[in-house]
């Protein structure tokens, strides 16, 4: 199916469509496309830091969430 018969159709059955739910949803998701890709928008020192965890992950320097919890006493 082409781009242009697919836009047709979404727009037709949108036109048609009640549910408020799936409509918020579209509106969320158009929204969140808009914004493009979060992790370009990282500071420097947030994609350092999540290049550590990355890091950290890799080499098994991990905790389960178990072994985290018990640590709190729960």
């Amino acid at each position: 199916m082409k781009s242009e018969s697919i836009k047709i159709e979404l727009i037709e059955w949108l036109t048609k469509l009640d549910d408020n739910l799936i409509l918020a949803s579209l509106l969320q998701f158009k929204k969140s496309s808009e914004l493009g890709d979060w992790a370009d928008n990282l500071t420097e020192e947030q994609a350092q830091s999540l290049q550590r965890g990355l890091a950290d992950s890799e080499n098994k320097r991990v905790l389960s969430s178990k072994d985290f919890w018990t640590s709190y006493g729960r």
